[in-house]
């Protein structure tokens, strides 16, 4: 259990850490506010598309976050 934390939180780091991926990201959140601004009054599934993906990028960000919290709770739990 606590091996596996600890690869989920390293590998959660890397990938924060890797400018390649938070470039990836940036573009493909930029391209979706871009739908947003371009998009016509009757192009709502567009919208929801956009809305939708850029979610998603912001939850892959929470998750490798909360892995990274996970090795930090866990230990503080080892200490105390």
């Amino acid at each position: 259990m606590t091996t596996d934390i600890r690869i989920a939180a390293e590998e959660a780091k890397r990938l924060k850490n890797d400018t390649a991926f938070q470039q990836f990201v940036n573009i493909a959140r930029e391209r979706q506010k871009d739908v947003f601004a371009s998009s016509a009054a009757h192009e709502v599934e567009r919208r929801e598309d956009a809305h939708a993906i850029i979610r998603a990028l912001d939850q892959i960000l929470v998750d490798l976050d909360a892995a990274i919290a996970a090795e930090t709770l866990m230990d503080r739990k080892m200490k105390g």
